[in-house]
């Protein structure tokens, strides 16, 4: 039987040629890395959610997150100055990579990863539940006219 130190360092690589002859490696992103992006960029998530696998809305969607995204498939998550880097090379370039590293991180596409999450959230019908309320005793004691006077005018 397989255990997860046999299967956690088979991270897929893949490499990428960019302008000017280089190439650069990059790997699918874990759920570390996935879950660091979502967290500082909330609506990437949801426009993401929405665009199924059509590139080209994902595409439209990525903003200021797509340095973020290619420094985390190269390793870089977080570094400041990579991020920023990623962030200025050629749009060109910046497509392939993501291109790349979105394939390694879903290989399967995006909308069966979405339904796998979406399995997850699976919850149980709705149980009703029967409350008796009972009239509780006042905090305060009743006023009698015995302890207050009345006071005519």
């Amino acid at each position: 039987m397989t255990d997860l130190l046999d299967i956690a360092p088979a991270t897929a690589y893949g490499v990428v040629h960019i302008t000017g002859d280089k190439r650069v490696k990059v790997r699918g992103l874990h759920g570390n890395d996935i879950a660091s992006i979502a967290a500082r960029f909330p609506n990437l998530v949801v426009q993401l959610a929405g665009a199924g696998d059509n590139v080209v809305t994902m595409i439209s969607s990525l903003g200021v997150a797509i340095g973020p995204i290619i420094a985390a498939g190269c390793d870089q998550l977080g570094d400041e100055k990579q991020e920023a880097a990623a962030g200025r090379i050629l749009f060109e370039d910046q497509i392939k990579l993501v291109k790349a590293i979105y394939d390694l991180t879903f290989p399967n596409g995006l909308g069966s990863f979405m339904e796998m999450v979406k399995g997850l959230a699976v919850t149980e019908p709705e149980k009703r539940i029967k409350v008796r309320s009972r009239i509780s005793p006042s905090a305060s004691p009743p006023s009698s006219a015995t302890v207050s006077r009345q006071i005519m005018q």
